[in-house]
């Protein structure tokens, strides 16, 4: 005799590579899972770039900076269990803001320095916002010491 279907199932969304032996093959499927991840209904092929520009035109991102100078991409109107696994799975890599100016003026070491794309002008202007950005950290810490006298200071400056 055949098994009754429940009456309610709960269905899982799922997007995962058409092939699972090949990750980053030109094409995904879409569909549902039940809770012991089978699959339910018709199951959608979609090229890699349909899900791409679904992914990230939907989303805005800035640079969220934390207070020990770590820059890191961060969605807009995202929960935040779902940043800590994008964090988790290595999608929003922190990176130093020194690093981050060392590689731009790594990238720029052969550009003119004036006229079209001459690059001195902005240096001047990427100097301005770090010392204003210094004194604003500098501003911090003074603020902070005179409520905590007995903080250190790790870096040793």
């Amino acid at each position: 005799m055949a098994e009754d279907p429940p009456e309610s199932v709960r269905l899982f969304p799922f997007i995962e590579p058409e092939d699972p032996d090949f990750p980053y093959s030109g094409r995904f499927v879409v569909g549902f899972r039940d809770e012991d991840g089978n699959r339910w209904t018709n199951i959608v092929p979609l090229e890699r770039i349909a899900v791409e520009r679904a992914a990230l035109l939907s989303n805005s991102f800035y640079a969220h900076m934390s207070s020990d100078g770590t820059v890191q991409p961060r969605p807009e109107d995202v929960e935040d269990g779902l940043f800590s696994e994008m964090q988790e799975q290595g999608l929003l890599q922190r990176t130093e803001i020194d690093t981050l100016v060392a590689h731009t003026l790594e990238l720029d070491v052969n550009e003119p320095n004036d006229g079209d794309g001459g690059v001195l002008p902005d240096y001047l202007v990427l100097r301005h916002r770090l010392n204003h950005a210094l004194g604003l950290v500098d501003a911090e810490i003074a603020r902070r010491k005179a409520r905590s006298p007995a903080s250190e200071d790790p870096t040793g400056s």
